[in-house]
């Protein structure tokens, strides 16, 4: 298996922190009140260890998004001593339980192999999960891996439905893609004018953020 990852070209622990600070801006407006939701404003206010206590109380009750964001504290280190394996447990547990955000993070684990040994198939079988309850960086990255045949076979037909589905979400990297596919007849037939709609929504994404 090819040990340079394609897909995360980031170290692990900037990729997780920002799959953990995504976390925090997309799910704060819509976390009801309690430990989690405290735990996000600490974050926030770079009080981590405070942040940590508050996400612990959370996953003991069972929630899945203090389990998920524990878990990542935990892999990177942030507010705690570094322990992949409490980390790998928290995110597996949430994953276990249908939770897209954690199936993501769990198939980036094993994409690059941080406290288990790399394993494409198995990033692969996680990140499908995330994508198909509509987390659009996982079709993204499930996009990128039947592109690059990581974990699957290569499929540039499959790439382009979930570059697609990413690209529908709002997903700019994904807009970018399949303007490009369409430019160049990758995956789906060349079409200059849906090219053109595309290169139009990117503009539209860029001049929003």
């Amino acid at each position: 298996m090819n040990n340079t990852p394609k897909l995360f070209k980031i170290s692990l622990t900037k990729l997780l922190l920002i799959i953990f600070f995504s976390f925090v801006i997309v799910l704060h407006v819509s976390a009801d009140d309690g430990l989690y939701e405290r735990g996000i404003e600490l974050v926030e206010q770079k009080q981590y260890e405070k942040a940590l206590k508050a996400f612990e109380l959370g996953a003991k009750t069972g929630d899945l998004n203090a389990m998920t964001a524990l878990g990542i504290m935990y892999i990177t280190g942030v507010g705690v001593i570094q322990n992949d394996k409490k980390g790998f447990k928290y995110v597996q547990d949430a994953a276990n339980k249908s939770h897209p955000k954690a199936q993501y993070t769990l198939g980036a684990i094993y994409y690059l192999g941080a406290g288990v040994s790399a394993d494409f198939n198995k990033a692969f079988s996680w990140i499908s999960l995330s994508a198909e309850q509509g987390y659009s960086d996982a079709q993204h990255n499930l996009a990128q891996m039947y592109e690059a045949g990581e974990g699957v076979s290569k499929d540039f037909k499959k790439a382009y439905e979930y570059y697609l589905k990413a690209a529908r979400s709002g997903n700019l990297d994904s807009q970018i893609k399949v303007a490009q596919m369409y430019q160049e007849g990758i995956g789906v037939m060349k079409n200059l004018e849906k090219s053109a709609y595309w290169l139009k929504k990117i503009e539209e994404s860029k001049a929003g953020n």
